[in-house]
C-alpha cells in the first residue's frame, strides 16, 4: 500500500539561526514528505544560500520572491506542490516526529476531512520550553476542532498553520491565503474551509512546538493593516440578520474588535506609544458603534471612558485613579 504525499512547505524571512532545527524536524518525520518547498521571502542574513546548499533525503524545491510576506510564499509554493496534502511551517517553529504521520492520518480515513490540526508547545527565542498543550491556555471559550460559526467569529481560532495540515484539493478550492494579509490569513483560510463545508479533526496532543519571540508582542503597522482587511471581509460576509435573529455583527464580530483595540490600548499606553493608542482609540469607537449599545450606564460609562483616553499621556496618569474613584469599566 503507497504511502500518501505531502508537500512541505518552508517559508523563509531571515531566519537562518533557525533552520537547521526546523528542516532537521521535516527530515525527521515518521512519515516522510514527498517533496519539500523552501521558499526565499528577500533574506539578507545568508538564509537563501543555506537553502540551497541543505541536503535532503527527499527532493528539494528552493523558491524566492521579494519580500511578499508569509501568505504569498505559501501560495508560491502550493500552486506548484504535487502532494495530496500540504503541510506548512514557519522557518522558527518545529514539527515532532510524529506530526505529519498523526495529522494525515484522519483525512486518509475521510475524504471529507479537509485539515487537521494538534495543539502545540510554545518556546521562547532560545528554544526553552515555555509551557505545554497551550490552547487551550489561550482562550478557554475557543471550540476544538471547529463545529460553530458563531464560536469561529467570535475570537482568534488559534489554529497555527505550523501545527496543521490541508488537504490540496481543499485548499485549492477555497484559493489558498489571501495575500493582503500578514496576520490573520490563517483564521481567514480555516473559516473560508469551513465555510466551504469541509469537515477538520483536532488532535488534542502537541505536534508542534512553537516559537514566540519578544517581538511578538510589538506593535506591527502589518499586523494592523491586516487585522483592518479581516475585519472589513467579516462585516461584509457576515451582517447582521434581522429576520433569522442572528446579529454577527452587533452581537460578536463588532465586540470581538473593540476587545483586540482595547487590548492594544492598554498594551502599548504603559510603552508610551501615543500614536498607536491613537489609532486603537479610533478603532475602538468605530467597532463600540456597531455594538449598538442601547442608552444606559454601560453606555454611558464607555463615552466617559472614551473622552478620559483622547489624550493618551492624560490617560496614563489618571485612569488608575478615576476608574477607583467613579467605578468606570475596566477597559
Amino acid at each position: 500500500m503507497s504511502q500518501p504525499t505531502v508537500s512541505a512547505i518552508l517559508p523563509v524571512y531571515n531566519g537562518l539561526q533557525y533552520l537547521k532545527e526546523s528542516i532537521g524536524s521535516i527530515i525527521a518525520q515518521t512519515l516522510q514528505p514527498t517533496e519539500l518547498f523552501l521558499i526565499d521571502d528577500g533574506s539578507t542574513d545568508g538564509s537563501r544560500e543555506y537553502l540551497e546548499r541543505v541536503e535532503t533525503p527527499f527532493p528539494k524545491i528552493v523558491l524566492t520572491q521579494q519580500n511578499k510576506r508569509q501568505s504569498a510564499a505559501r501560495n508560491l509554493a502550493a500552486a506548484r506542490a504535487t502532494g495530496k496534502y500540504l503541510a506548512f511551517l514557519d522557518h522558527d517553529d518545529i514539527w515532532f516526529p510524529r506530526h505529519l504521520e498523526k495529522l494525515v492520518a484522519p483525512m486518509e480515513k475521510d475524504e471529507w476531512v479537509g485539515w487537521t490540526y494538534s495543539d502545540i508547545d510554545e518556546m521562547d527565542a532560545s528554544g526553552g520550553q515555555v509551557s505545554q498543550r497551550t490552547l487551550r491556555s489561550h482562550n478557554p471559550h475557543v471550540q476544538h476542532p471547529k463545529t460553530d460559526l458563531l464560536n469561529m467569529l467570535s475570537s482568534d481560532m488559534f489554529i497555527f498553520p505550523s501545527a496543521s495540515v490541508v488537504r490540496s484539493q481543499a485548499f485549492a478550492a477555497v484559493g489558498g491565503f489571501d495575500e493582503r494579509l500578514s496576520g490573520y490569513e490563517d483564521d481567514d483560510l480555516f473559516l473560508r474551509l469551513f465555510r466551504a463545508g469541509w469537515l477538520n479533526v483536532f488532535l488534542p496532543e502537541s505536534l508542534t512546538r512553537y516559537r514566540r519571540h519578544p517581538s511578538s508582542s510589538s506593535f506591527s503597522e502589518r499586523m494592523w493593516i491586516s487585522r483592518e482587511i479581516f475585519a472589513q471581509k467579516l462585516l461584509a460576509d457576515y451582517p447582521d440578520d434581522p429576520h433569522l435573529v442572528r446579529y454577527y455583527v452587533r452581537d460578536i464580530i463588532a465586540p470581538r474588535f473593540y476587545a483586540s483595540a482595547k487590548a492594544e490600548y492598554l498594551r502599548h499606553s504603559p510603552h508610551q506609544r501615543w500614536e498607536q493608542c491613537r489609532m486603537s482609540l479610533t478603532l475602538m469607537r468605530r467597532f463600540s458603534a456597531l455594538c449598538k449599545l442601547p442608552m444606559g450606564r454601560t453606555a454611558l460609562k464607555r463615552a466617559i471612558a472614551f473622552e478620559i483616553m483622547q489624550s493618551p499621556q492624560r490617560f496614563a496618569r489618571i485612569y488608575p485613579i478615576a476608574r477607583r474613584l467613579f467605578n468606570l469599566p475596566r477597559l
